[in-house]
């Protein structure tokens, strides 16, 4: 019996050592296109991955070297959305990931202004995208050189697979709106709201909740006019949705 147990403890202990998450990064180049060319080596990304043992598949990622073969990013078909899928191991989550989005090589990468909200000083006069890497799978999609997608919406748009049924009315609103959706599982839920230059305006944490049916009013009183992105997530996904203020 101890025998047993000792193999099925360290068939335990195996099996969380190996655990890993894979975070994939997506950036769209379309407005970045206006005005600028595509190298020959395509899109490609550059970070500290060395530091916290990313790979590429099987491939280990080297520090702040775009033109290694294993940083090159795959363009999605014939569109200007280019993609990678990073694989974090287990003793990485929670640490801080460095890395910005380069065409071809350095001198041609993000890191401008506009990456105040998610970047942190790269010590060269520019901005590093910075991420704390998650605890389950997850896909993020950027516009060049901003911290939300092109149309203006939050990073995260892995849809939840537990959600089902999500909107907000009334739309066009006023002073409140609802927030409705159906999760499947326990889950935990925030609620966020977003102006349409990406700042967050609203942070609504509902904590841990059952499964079933929910509506959730939000006092948008204070919102001004204007286009605004609700974002539910769940268990660390989200969906995203647009409301219209109209006082």
């Amino acid at each position: 019996m101890n025998k047993l147990y000792t193999l099925a403890a360290a068939l335990l202990t195996a099996t969380a050592v190996s655990a890993q998450v894979n975070v994939t990064l997506k950036v769209d180049i379309t407005d970045y296109l206006v005005g600028n060319t595509l190298g020959a080596g395509g899109i490609r990304v550059g970070g500290n991955f060395a530091d916290n043992t990313v790979t590429n598949g099987a491939n280990p990622m080297v520090n702040w070297t775009p033109s290694n073969e294993f940083s090159a990013m795959t363009q999605e078909g014939s569109s200007n959305i280019w993609s990678i899928t990073l694989t974090f191991p287990s003793t990485a989550v929670g640490a801080t990931q460095l890395y910005k989005f380069v065409n071809n090589d350095w001198g041609t990468n993000e890191g401008a202004a506009t990456l105040t909200d998610c970047g942190v000083d790269d010590g060269n006069g520019g901005l590093n995208r910075s991420m704390v890497v998650p605890a389950t799978d997850q896909t993020f999609i950027f516009c060049w050189d901003r911290c939300t997608q092109c149309d203006g919406t939050p990073a995260s748009f892995e849809a939840v697979n537990v959600v089902t049924n999500f909107g907000v009315y009334p739309n066009p609103a006023n002073d409140v709106t609802n927030v409705a959706f159906n999760v499947s599982s326990p889950s935990t839920a925030v609620i966020e709201v977003y102006n349409a230059l990406g700042q967050r305006v609203m942070f609504n944490d509902m904590g841990s909740i059952l499964p079933g049916a929910y509506n959730q009013t939000l006092d948008m009183s204070g919102l001004n006019s204007g286009m605004y992105f609700v974002k539910l997530n769940v268990d660390g996904r989200s969906r995203t949705t647009r409301v219209n203020i109209v006082k």
